[in-house]
């Protein structure tokens, strides 16, 4: 099962990277109001390939349905509200999206488009925060002698201030990958700088937004301490700092793809440290159930079958989405 949870990190990390940086063009867009020519050049870098990105986000739900049944019942039923909403807003992104795209008379609701477009963009992440925030405290569960109402029980355990600042948090990192993605989308020098200033109010936002969280997450008793200080810690901790470094150093250089890898090392950090501190605990109830990667895990037979499907998928799906990456990467831009 431990095989099987690599995988779902994995996918998961997936899903933020490329899913992350997808989402976060919406942010983006908003940002380049005074430049419509890269606002222009943004989309046509999103569309042909927002959609594939959501295959990770696929896996992450099959991983969770076959291999760890019974976390995914009890997460997708305590968190059912912000799910759906995040659910909605990945439909209502993409619909905006080719609406802009496809109407016939795109001047008459061109900017309603593009507000709604970039609207859900926020959407989703937001509720992405929200859910991850409910994660890190046990969730309350009905009994006959304690019953609980509907607010209790589904809304009050992510609408929180903690799950507040996660959804700001996820929201400046998701628009943080996305600007790094599309600096290497542009050419001019002139374009360039004004990507590199996202690219900063974006970290810094991401920064003190993550900040933020790990505060009130200290202060509340949220976020357990008890392996800062351990060596896996620290080498992640280690690894975010190097990221942060070698961002700068590319930036300077203009080496698009050492960006990239930096923004990724750094994002792959930030969930090392989350599931560092988490695991093996998936989940927890205020009754005293505790929910780890071994007691929720699938019978045996399951989770081998599971294990090799998933390497078959792997090897049959990642070649045909580098291409699709590096088919659109270097198709010419005709967006109008």
């Amino acid at each position: 099962m431990e095989i099987t949870f690599a995988f779902l990190i994995v996918a998961l990390a997936a899903y933020v990277l490329f899913g992350g940086a997808d989402f976060g063009g919406g942010l983006l867009e908003a940002s380049l109001h005074r430049h419509p020519k890269l606002q222009h050049r943004l989309q046509a870098t999103m569309g042909p390939v927002w959609e594939a990105n959501h295959v990770w986000l696929i896996a992450v739900i099959v991983i969770l349905f076959v291999g760890f049944p019974v976390v995914y019942a009890r997460l997708l039923t305590a968190l059912f509200v912000p799910v759906s909403i995040a659910l909605a807003g990945i439909i209502l992104r993409g619909s905006f999206f080719t609406f802009r795209k496809y109407d016939p008379e795109p001047e008459n609701r061109s900017a309603l488009y593009s507000v709604l477009f970039r609207a859900s963009s926020a959407l989703s992440p937001a509720m992405f925060g929200f859910a991850a925030a409910a994660i890190l405290q046990p969730f309350p569960v009905a009994t006959g002698d304690s019953p609980l109402t509907f607010s209790e029980l589904y809304i009050q355990p992510w609408l929180t201030w903690m799950g507040l600042f996660c959804a700001i948090f996820v929201n400046a990192l998701f628009a943080y990958l996305a600007a790094v993605f599309f600096y290497g989308e542009v050419s001019p020098a002139e374009d360039r700088a004004v990507i590199r200033t996202r690219i900063i109010l974006f970290f810094a936002a991401t920064f003190f937004s993550g900040g933020a969280v790990l505060a009130w997450g200290m202060t509340h008793e949220l976020v357990n301490l008890s392996r800062a200080f351990t060596p896996l810690h620290l080498l992640i901790h280690a690894a975010a700092f190097a990221g942060i470094i070698w961002m700068i150093v590319a930036i300077r250089r203009n080496r698009t793809w050492q960006m990239r890898l930096a923004a990724g090392v750094q994002t792959l950090a930030i969930l090392g440290n989350w599931h560092h501190i988490r695991y093996p605990v998936m989940l927890a109830f205020d009754d005293g159930t505790i929910l780890t990667v071994r007691n929720s895990a699938a019978p045996a037979v399951t989770i081998f079958w599971l294990n090799i499907g998933l390497v078959v998928v792997l090897a049959l799906v990642l070649p045909l989405l580098v291409y699709l990456y590096r088919v659109f990467q270097d198709a010419p831009d005709t967006q109008a």
